[in-house]
C-alpha cells in the first residue's frame, strides 16, 4: 500500500478508517490499561477504608487503655487485699482451732465438729472448707460466739443455722444449735 492508493479512497471511508483506528486504540487503552487500573484502585480504596475502620477501632481501644490499666491495678489491689483475708492452706487448721476455742470461750459446749469435703472454686482463687458444727449453750453465748467469729481477720461464713430443743438449767435456757462454718483457703499461685 502506498500513499497514492490511500489518496484514492473516498473521503467517507477515510473518516471511517480513522475512526476505526482511534476506536481500536481507545478500546485497547480502556481494556488493557484503564480497566485493570480501575480494578486495582477499587481494591486499594476498599483496603484503605478497612484500614481506616481498624485504625478508628484501635484508637477507641487506645483511649480506654489508660482507664483499663487503672481498673486492672485497682482490681489487683482488691484481689491482694481479699487474698490477705484468706489463710494459706497450712494456716487453715489453726483457724479452725481458733474457731473451736472461740465457741468454748463463749460458753458453748461443742457436740459435733466435722470438717466437710473441700470444694475448689471454679475461679481457682480459693477453696471452700466447710465444717458441720453442733453446739449446746445459751442464746447469748451463741450470739457472743458469732460476734467473735465476725471479728476474726479471716473470712468465716456461718450458714444453715438451726436452733432446736431448749432445756432450762437454772436461769439459763440451753438450746441445740447446728450450723455450717465455712472458711476459705487461698490457692497456691
Amino acid at each position: 500500500m502506498n500513499l497514492e492508493s490511500i489518496e484514492n479512497i473516498p473521503r467517507s471511508q477515510k473518516i471511517i478508517l480513522i475512526a476505526l483506528v482511534f476506536t481500536i486504540i481507545i478500546g485497547g487503552f480502556i481494556y488493557f490499561i484503564f480497566l485493570p487500573a480501575k480494578t486495582q484502585i477499587d481494591v486499594l480504596e476498599k483496603s484503605v477504608t478497612d484500614l481506616n475502620r481498624e485504625i478508628m477501632t484501635n484508637e477507641v481501644k487506645l483511649r480506654r487503655l489508660d482507664q483499663l490499666k487503672i481498673e486492672n491495678a485497682q482490681l489487683q489491689a482488691q484481689l491482694a487485699e481479699l487474698r490477705a483475708q484468706l489463710p494459706a492452706e497450712e494456716e487453715v487448721s489453726g483457724l479452725l482451732k481458733q474457731i473451736s476455742d472461740l465457741s468454748i470461750e463463749s460458753g458453748l459446749e461443742v457436740k459435733l465438729w466435722k470438717p466437710g469435703a473441700r470444694k475448689k472454686d471454679p475461679s481457682g482463687i480459693y477453696t471452700e472448707i466447710p465444717v458441720d458444727v453442733e453446739v449446746s449453750g445459751g442464746y447469748h453465748a451463741l450470739a457472743t460466739f458469732f460476734d467473735k467469729v465476725s471479728k476474726l481477720s479471716r473470712i468465716v461464713n456461718v450458714t444453715g443455722l438451726s436452733m432446736d430443743g431448749s432445756r432450762a438449767v437454772g436461769e439459763t435456757v440451753f438450746i441445740q444449735d447446728k450450723f455450717v462454718a465455712t472458711t476459705f483457703a487461698a490457692e497456691e499461685q
